[in-house]
């Protein structure tokens, strides 16, 4: 699958994204139970099912936000997924800006091509770790996230406004993984195999 990486969008990638299908179909969701001291999730049956689709045609206009890095996946003349990240010099933070996988293509390895790319750029800013934003209704994102290797770190319960405002932000992050090879970087003594707790993503 050809992943096409650039700093500016082109007039053709701009047609491909917003060819993406982005949507998804929910049969669960994360019940977030409020306490006096935190925060509890509870993945609970929906019914009917949810169905989203995350709209890109406003968010991916002419030349693009000011993201550092796109990241577009084609699979044959068909996009198949898209990313893009920003680094956040203040506290040493990759934002994924969008991660996008067109339904066909997922567990097909798109998802950890792209954020492979994000780990890449996060060593190269020497950013401290990767960090991205989704939603209680999509826990086929969450459990995708988990596997490669991030974990949730907080939540939001009022982050969108009408008619999002029932969903709750969740926020997930991973350290940033050495880079393969790199001996100043590599754990000893018997710590995990890198610093997100398995096989490096970009090797898989």
């Amino acid at each position: 699958m050809q992943v096409l990486v650039r700093s500016t969008l082109t007039p053709a990638d701009l047609a491909a994204i917003r060819q993406l299908d982005t949507s998804f179909v929910a049969t669960s969701m994360y019940h977030v139970v409020a306490r006096h001291d935190g925060f509890t999730l509870r993945e609970v049956p929906v019914s009917p099912p949810v169905r989203k689709r995350y709209d890109l045609t406003e968010g991916v206009a002419e030349g693009g936000r000011p993201w550092d890095l796109y990241a577009l996946a084609i699979a044959g003349d068909q996009p198949a997924g898209f990313m893009a990240t920003t680094y956040q010099r203040w506290n040493g933070r990759q934002v994924v800006n969008e991660l996008h996988v067109a339904p066909a293509y997922r567990r097909r390895g798109v998802a950890r091509e792209l954020i492979g790319i994000v780990q890449v750029t996060a060593r190269e800013n020497a950013a401290r770790e990767v960090w991205l934003e989704t939603q209680n209704v999509n826990v086929a994102a969450v459990r995708a996230y988990r596997r490669l290797g991030l974990t949730l770190t907080g939540i939001d319960t009022t982050r969108y406004p009408p008619p999002y405002a029932d969903e709750v932000a969740l926020f997930m992050s991973a350290a940033v993984p050495p880079a393969p090879g790199d001996p100043a970087r590599q754990p000893t003594g018997g710590q995990s195999a890198d610093a997100m707790g398995g096989a490096g993503l970009t090797d898989r």
